[in-house]
C-alpha cells in the first residue's frame, strides 16, 4: 500500500514535470520565432463551440453549465487554426479550473468591422487587483497556496499572449467581485505576416 502510494505519487510529480517542459518547450520556441505559423481559414464560432463540447466532461465534473454567445452564426477569419486552438482551449481550462464556484462560464463572439473579440468569462474566483498586470508572465501563478491543486504550470497565460501577439491581436483581463473574471482577445479577421 505504501509503495503504490510513493509510485503514485512519482508519477503524478513526473506528469506535472512534463506539462512543465511542453510548456517551455512550446513558449521558448514561440518567443524566439521558432514557430511557423500555418495560416488558413477558420471559423471562430464554429472552433469555439468544439472546444465547449470537449471540455463538456471536465464542466459537468466541476457542476459548471457553458454558454456561447454570437453576434454572428459563423465567422471566418485568417488564422493559425491550432494556435488559436490551444490558446481558447487554455482560457476554457483556466475559466473551469478557477470558475467552479460561480457555477458558469460564457463565451462571447463579437465580430465588427474588422476585428473579432472573444471573450471568456467565469463567475468563480476573482484576481486581486494588485495581481492582474503580472498574469501574463511566464512562471507566474494567482493563488500560490493552491498551485498543485490546479496543476499548472504558470505558461499557459505567457505562451496564450504569445498566439495572440503572433496574430497581430491583444488580450485584456478584468477581474471584479459580481462581474467575474473575462479575458478577452481581439484578433484582425485578416492575418498579415510581419
Amino acid at each position: 500500500e505504501m509503495q503504490k502510494k510513493y509510485i503514485d505519487i512519482a508519477y503524478a510529480k513526473s506528469k506535472r514535470l512534463e506539462k512543465l517542459i511542453e510548456d517551455l518547450f512550446g513558449f521558448t520556441k514561440m518567443n524566439y520565432g521558432r514557430i511557423s505559423m500555418n495560416v488558413g481559414k477558420v471559423d471562430i464560432v464554429k472552433l469555439l463551440g468544439q472546444l465547449l463540447e470537449e471540455f463538456y466532461p471536465s464542466f459537468a465534473d466541476k457542476d459548471l453549465t457553458y454558454e456561447l454567445k454570437s453576434n454572428v452564426p459563423s465567422q471566418v477569419i485568417t488564422a493559425d487554426g491550432n494556435l488559436l486552438a490551444r490558446l481558447f482551449d487554455n482560457l476554457i481550462n483556466n475559466a473551469i479550473k478557477y470558475g467552479a464556484e460561480g457555477k458558469k462560464v460564457l463565451v462571447q463572439v463579437l465580430a465588427k468591422d474588422d476585428i473579432v473579440t472573444v471573450s471568456v468569462t467565469n463567475y468563480g474566483y476573482v484576481i486581486p487587483a494588485e495581481e492582474l498586470p503580472l498574469i501574463f508572465d511566464k512562471f507566474y501563478r494567482v493563488e500560490q497556496s493552491r498551485s498543485t491543486h490546479t496543476g499548472g504550470t504558470g505558461l499557459g497565460l505567457a505562451i496564450t499572449r504569445s498566439s495572440i501577439a503572433m496574430h497581430h491581436g491583444i488580450i485584456k483581463v478584468s477581474s471584479k467581485e459580481g462581474e467575474g473574471t473575462t479575458f478577452t482577445v481581439k484578433i484582425p479577421l485578416s492575418y498579415i505576416p510581419s
